[in-house]
């Protein structure tokens, strides 16, 4: 399969992206699992900045893996 240029949207601000055909769903849904960690960051703190909701999304996802590469779960990059 070939590329895609597909339009991801995350924090409100939309990323235009070329992706391969087969990388496609597995973008859209971490970009889905993005928005969802800043809403409910955003519901759960009293905190507006936009930059500080992507850093804390960010934190959760790195931390995450970071346990997942400790269990030998992930091949680390």
């Amino acid at each position: 399969m070939g590329e895609l240029s597909i339009k991801i949207k995350i924090a409100n601000r939309v990323y235009p992206l070329t992706v391969n055909a087969e990388e496609e769903e597995g973008i859209r849904k971490a970009a889905d699992q993005i928005n969802h960690s800043i809403s409910e960051f955003e519901r759960l703190y009293d905190v507006k900045d936009k930059q500080d909701l992507l850093a804390m999304a960010a934190l959760k996802v790195a931390s995450r893996n970071f346990e997942l590469e400790n269990k030998g779960l992930v091949i680390e990059r």
